[in-house]
């Protein structure tokens, strides 16, 4: 018998350990078109550092990659800080969060369009609005929590019509032409857009900036072993120590790649017991 369950351990050890590829999730805050160009040379560094091949797969709905990693479908993922609080801590491991600007931490925006008379978020009530994804703790849990505990209403009571967007970009780009007249966004992405294409955000005005929030984790499948998860553990934490690693970082505008601050993540946890506890929690 012991016999058997050794050889049922090492069966599963080395498929895990010699697997030719792996499969890197990527849940889509900007359009998949853009995401794909950003993280295409991302995937090919992982790659060379490991051996092994990585093939990028791509997902609008933060649900669907959440899914992908508990599964084992997927080995590694980057994921919404919002998305992570949904995963079965038993399924994922944690490898490293992006800093950028010196900060391993991100905020809610809540922009609306310059031209609109829109200061506050009182302002908003009976307007149209976009969320991201339900799972987006920038684009949908914060905001909802804010509205809770300023306004003391349901957002679909406090706004004339809700959109989900599925992506950061999208929400910005329907609030600059005016087609929306606010939404919440995630603040990396707005501070990317604004220094690549600024006039994707000539039209937009923040309102109002939350307290810091973890940034979006990079988690590896519990099904992966612990040898390769350690082995890509060591390539983000250590990228920003080679020219080439350095390189790729630069053009995601990420300073480099750290272990996380669990004090980030607990007030994400808060806010979504909070709305739970009230029976608002979807």
């Amino acid at each position: 018998m012991r016999l058997v369950i050794l050889i049922i351990f090492c069966s599963l050890f080395f498929t895990s350990s010699l697997q030719a590829e792996l499969n890197f999730a990527i849940s889509s805050m900007i359009s998949p078109d853009e995401t794909f160009y950003l993280y295409k040379d991302f995937g090919k560094y992982i790659e060379g550092k490991i051996g092994k091949k990585v093939n990028p797969i791509f997902r609008r709905n933060y649900s669907e990659v959440n899914k992908l990693i508990e599964t084992g479908r997927v080995d590694f993922a980057s994921i919404c800080t919002g998305a992570l609080i949904y995963l079965d801590n038993k399924r994922y491991v944690i490898l490293g969060v992006p800093v950028v600007n010196g900060k391993s931490a991100y905020k809610s925006f809540i922009i609306v369009n310059k031209k609109s008379n829109i200061e506050k978020l009182s302002d908003l009530k009976g307007k149209v609005f976009a969320f991201t994804d339900r799972l987006s703790n920038s684009g949908y849990i914060y905001p909802r929590y804010l509205i809770l505990k300023e306004v003391g209403v349901k957002p679909d009571v406090f706004f004339k019509k809700i959109f989900f967007t599925n992506s950061h970009d999208k929400s910005i780009y329907l609030v600059n032409i005016g087609l929306i007249d606010g939404a919440a966004v995630d603040s990396l992405v707005f501070d990317f857009i604004e220094h690549h294409e600024p006039e994707k955000i000539k039209n937009v005005k923040i309102i109002h900036k939350s307290e810091d929030f973890l940034a979006p984790p990079f988690v590896a499948s519990a099904y992966l072993s612990k040898d390769l998860r350690n082995k890509i553990q060591n390539v983000l934490l250590t990228m920003h120590k080679d020219s080439k690693g350095k390189k790729i970082l630069e053009k995601l505008k990420i300073d480099k790649f750290v272990e996380p601050d669990y004090n980030l993540l607990k007030k994400v946890l808060i806010m979504k017991n909070y709305l739970t506890k009230l029976g608002y929690e979807e």
